[in-house]
């Protein structure tokens, strides 16, 4: 068993030498395939991690005309935190809101420095025990009597609400729009992979014609001829596997440091777990290419 084992991988290398070209064209189209698919499963990690960190702060602003009666105020609160949807309701006032506002735009100092009077509302920040709920709890505060009594634009009281679902809505639209770009590029390299693939066997299965004729009358098995074309095809996924990996741990190791230097306040880490993940599909989708289109080529060039 050890023989053939052998004698397999040197006919393999055999004719990936034979063909290099095509074996080359082969394994530069799979990595490409294989990089797509990696680079679509990084991102995919990173921007569900942000929209993740964007929802667990989704929060409603309900900002609060000068000279709000304190009752209305404090009714508010009490209806709110009546709601089984809220968790928590803060009210920040004008002063404060101006302080987070100042501690927000402290690198533009000349910004800061041109505020002459307080133009800021007091709001309540309501936090809710699940962010996917936002949009409903915002329905339900935009038709209660005393938010439209004391909120700070009664013309238009939709605008005296802040809330973040628009920002994680449009997070998961773009990411799917990402994802299906990249499904399409992957299908389309995928299958020029597979073609790659049968051509090549194909001129291994020419060239070696005379050696195979003598195969056969001397009774070797269908397996036994087979088998080095398949471990090429598998060969050159592998190759290709490779190149993608080590291409994704190099971008990460040169990218990943400055990017999360760059944007502080949002989590664009990908676990080492994650990476090594990510090796096994590529490595798995590799060996499936390469088999598939050396079975295709096997089936339709090599009557055994």
């Amino acid at each position: 068993m050890a023989i053939n084992v052998g004698y397999f991988l040197r006919e393999s290398v055999v004719n990936f030498r034979r063909n290099w070209v095509m074996s080359l064209g082969a394994v530069i189209t799979i990595y490409l395939s294989l990089l797509l698919v990696g680079v679509s499963m990084v991102l995919g990690v990173i921007v569900s991690e942000i929209v993740q960190s964007v929802e667990d702060k989704v929060s409603i602003q309900i900002f609060l005309k000068d000279g709000a009666a304190t009752e209305d105020v404090e009714a508010l609160q009490g209806w709110l935190l009546a709601d089984a949807m809220v968790d928590t309701v803060n009210y920040v006032s004008k002063e404060d809101a101006l302080e987070r506002f100042k501690e927000e735009m402290a690198g533009s100092p000349e910004i800061v420095e041109n505020i002459r009077e307080n133009p800021l509302p007091a709001s309540l920040d309501v936090t809710l025990t699940d962010p996917r709920q936002v949009q409903e709890m915002v329905d339900k505060i935009k038709v209660n009597e005393t938010f439209l009594k004391i909120c700070d634009r009664p013309d238009e009281p939709e605008e005296s609400l802040k809330y973040g679902q628009q920002i994680v809505d449009r997070l998961f639209a773009f990411t799917r729009i990402i994802r299906l770009i990249g499904v399409v590029f992957v299908a389309m390299l995928a299958v020029v992979s597979l073609i790659f693939i049968n051509n090549t066997i194909r001129l291994a299965i020419y060239s070696r014609r005379k050696e195979i004729g003598i195969m056969r009358l001397v009774g070797a098995s269908n397996w036994f001829i087979r088998a080095p074309f398949l471990l090429e095809g598998v060969m050159q996924s592998l190759l290709g596997a490779a190149l993608a990996i080590l291409t994704i741990v190099a971008v990460q190791a040169a990218v990943m440091p400055r990017l999360q230097e760059a944007v502080l306040f949002l989590p664009v880490d990908v676990a080492a777990t994650t990476m090594i993940q990510l090796a096994l599909v590529l490595v798995v989708a590799g060996v499936t290419i390469g088999l598939l289109g050396a079975g295709f080529a096997l089936r339709r060039y090599l009557k055994v």
